[in-house]
């Protein structure tokens, strides 16, 4: 039970589940990536906050994760759903 505890209270606290952190952007969305898709998730999260920033929404009410997602939908309003589904697909695997 003890073994259990520590597994359940880490679920949720990945680096991709922290708040936005101007300062610390990069660094935690690097270390809560796989080398396979750091980069497009840089650039996801980089869309949603210059969207949001646009917007005057407070980027910091937001996961890494949930920018990441804000940037896909960003990205399917100027491509192609499948192109979206497809880099989704791709760079969600581990």
């Amino acid at each position: 039970m003890l073994l259990v505890l520590p597994a359940v209270l880490s679920c949720g606290s990945g680096p991709l589940e922290k708040k936005y952190r101007s300062q610390t952007m990069w660094y935690d969305i690097r270390v809560g990536s796989s080398a396979k898709n750091d980069s497009i998730n840089h650039e996801l999260c980089r869309l949603a906050v210059v969207d949001n920033t646009s917007r005057k929404v407070k980027n910091e009410d937001f996961t890494y994760q949930e920018l990441i997602d804000q940037g896909y939908d960003l990205l399917a309003k100027t491509h192609p759903e499948a192109y979206v589904d497809s880099l989704r697909e791709v760079h969600s695997k581990p």
